[in-house]
């Protein structure tokens, strides 16, 4: 494939999409994609031909290292890249990125729905980092390939497929290790089951990371790695969800409800759950939603 960009291998692939206006409505969609092979002529940026044309640079971009590196500089903050690394970056914000002796990667341009809040928390949770190793690279790439494979076939997958897979692959990018909570053995499960069990009870977050034999903060972090959200606010949306239905299926009390389900007061239980559900429980008793 003629590839006019300096440094890039002819063996290299380069694809183009048209999101239709559904896809711009609805889906998350990829813009370009390409598998590049490369040497240290390579260097591309913001301020690039390619990328001051069209909508180049409002999109999201993903590399998946395969071999090599590469040299980035993301918002003027140089970093490296190598193999087995995931790099993300917005191309709103000033980048570029040169190429080594050796490079290989896949490389996807996309947007659509609410990817640029998706990527904000991506970031969150590397630490404010572009460029990381998730332990789902692999099936990352096996995504990234099966898009590539679609071009090359002249047997793309749909709007609705690419969207599919864009998702999974920022799931994956934002949960990381998500097959951990699947594993009985894994801390975070052992958790999961310590707090289903000790629901209704006086519990805390610290005392599930002693159940576990974790610190309160390295497993409230861990925790918030595989699951996306903090231990608190697990306790607090599974009593939630245990009032809802002792609500629409009892005849006890709010107060009766709040003391059951492990809060200390009606009040603080009433706050709750108007804070977290967006009606009072009384409300919610008469007009269930």
């Amino acid at each position: 494939m003629l590839i006019p960009e300096a440094g890039v291998h002819q063996t290299s692939e380069r694809y183009y999409f048209t999101p239709s206006a559904l896809a711009h409505e609805l889906f998350y969609y990829p813009t370009r994609c390409g598998h590049y092979f490369c040497n240290s002529a390579y260097s591309f940026g913001c301020q690039s031909e390619i990328a001051l044309q069209g909508d180049h640079n409002l999109n999201i971009m993903l590399f998946a290292v395969q071999d090599g590196a590469m040299e980035l500089d993301l918002g003027g903050k140089p970093t490296l890249a190598a193999s087995g690394q995931i790099v993300l970056f917005d191309c709103r914000e000033p980048y570029c990125y040169h190429g080594t002796d050796g490079l290989e990667f896949i490389w996807l341009l996309f947007n659509g729905l609410n990817a640029h809040d998706f990527y904000r928390r991506i970031l969150q949770v590397h630490g404010d980092r572009h460029v990381f190793a998730p332990t789902s690279y692999s099936e990352i790439l096996l995504a990234l390939d099966s898009l590539l494979s679609g071009c090359a076939s002249g047997d793309r997958l749909s709007e609705a497929a690419c969207s599919q897979l864009l998702h999974r692959i920022l799931c994956q990018l934002l949960l990381e290790d998500t097959g951990t909570v699947r594993d009985t053995d894994s801390c975070i499960t052992q958790a999961i089951r310590y707090m289903n069990e000790h629901l209704f009870e006086q519990l805390s977050v610290a005392m599930v990371a002693e159940a576990v034999s974790l610190s309160p903060s390295h497993f409230s972090r861990q925790f918030k790695r595989h699951t996306g959200y903090s231990p608190y606010e697990y306790i607090v949306l599974r009593r939630l969800d245990k009032a809802k239905y002792m609500l629409t299926s009892t005849t006890l009390t709010v107060k009766e409800i709040a003391y059951h389900i492990g809060y200390n007061s009606e009040e603080n239980f009433i706050h709750s759950f108007q804070k977290n559900v967006g009606i009072s429980p009384s409300l919610f008793r008469k007009y269930p939603i």
